[in-house]
């Protein structure tokens, strides 16, 4: 199977709703069969201890506030063949990999100049998210999360243990679901929803096209969470006990205790802050690309004058137009950073090395 080939399951959908419009939502459902290969995690028995899980299967979007967004769009676009499919002339969404799954970045402008460019949240999707609406909330709520409110009429946004935002959405590619959603999408279906909807597919045919000569990502790598030393095993706990991720990797103890979690094809890093007491922070993140060869994607890349850093013998690591690190990676690189580095490039053997 080629690292493209994803599967996927999940229940209603904003687009759906968005055509369904003046049909009661009720008759927009559609239940699609859960893959054999997830079976086994979406049924399997709830912690005794944790409370009810609903396991986390992809990474619906990024949010990344850039300081010039169509500069990142392009950026995106061009080097890992992402697709433009939603864009008002100040936001933008990307969507890459399989055209059946919601890998994707929303893009929007940061709020005013000056202000440097921030991931300010993730989205994660889950298995029979809007017949689980209220069970969902409901641990939320028992584990104690802040700020606890609806994303939209499909989904929940709350900070998790750390006081990250957090998303947990419907793992189906969905049209509908495009930057700044929530507001207008409250109600479902709905003129406002609608409206917004359009106003992001009215001008996409005037924006120039990438030119289909950089790679092309699949999936995404890893998103590397940074969080206070103290808070690491409370996330660890809400990650696996309500989300569902299993470990793959752990150091604990004072110094620098790192977590590796995986979940579908995708990796949450929990890492140690760079500056104590600062609150969690994202900027670093990577995506797999099909048919990974490390000497020529670094060749590439340094054509391109991205001075790539070479993270191990499946990653590079360059800078975005805003300096955020972005890993070109190819697939199993959480394990074997695992598995040969203890956890870390810098320890992978000496011939890795860049």
């Amino acid at each position: 199977m080629k690292d493209s080939e994803h599967f996927v399951c999940g229940k209603i959908s904003r687009r759906l709703l968005v055509q369904k419009f003046g049909v009661a939502a009720a008759a927009a459902m559609a239940m699609s069969a859960v893959p054999k290969q997830l079976a086994a995690m979406v049924a399997a028995p709830q912690a005794a201890d944790f409370g009810k899980m609903f396991p986390a299967l992809t990474v619906n979007h990024i949010s990344l506030a850039a300081t010039d967004y169509a500069k990142s769009r392009d950026w995106y676009r061009e080097l890992f063949g992402m697709r433009l499919t939603w864009d008002d002339g100040k936001k933008c969404a990307l969507e890459f990999g399989n055209t059946t799954e919601p890998n994707g970045i929303f893009i929007t402008q940061v709020a005013k100049a000056g202000d440097p460019a921030v991931v300010g949240h993730f989205a994660l999707g889950a298995h029979n998210v809007v017949e689980n609406l209220p069970a969902m909330k409901a641990e939320m709520e028992r584990r104690g999360l802040k700020n606890i409110r609806p994303d939209g009429a499909v989904g929940w946004s709350a900070l998790d243990p750390a006081g990250y935002q957090l998303n947990t959405w419907v793992p189906i590619k969905d049209a509908a679901m495009y930057p700044g959603a929530a507001a207008p999408c409250a109600v479902v279906p709905s003129t406002a929803c609608t409206d917004a909807y359009q106003a992001g597919l009215k001008d996409l045919a005037s924006i120039p096209k990438a030119d289909g000569k950089g790679f092309r990502a699949s999936s995404y790598s890893n998103i590397v969470l940074n969080v206070p030393a103290a808070d690491i095993e409370k996330e660890k706990e809400f990650y696996t006990g309500m989300l569902g991720m299993k470990v793959i990797y752990e150091k604990s103890g004072p110094e620098n205790p790192t977590v590796f979690l995986r979940f579908g094809r995708n990796t949450l890093f929990l890492r140690n802050t760079e500056q104590p007491g600062q609150k969690p922070y994202v900027n670093h993140f990577g995506f797999v690309i099909d048919n990974y060869d490390h000497g020529k994607v670094g060749a590439e890349l340094q054509r391109r004058g991205l001075n790539p850093t070479s993270d191990s013998k499946l990653a590079w690591v360059v800078a975005d137009p805003d300096g955020m690190k972005v890993e070109v990676a190819g697939w199993g690189l959480a394990e074997h950073l695992a598995k040969d580095c203890a956890g870390v490039a810098s320890s992978c053997p000496m011939t890795e090395r860049g």
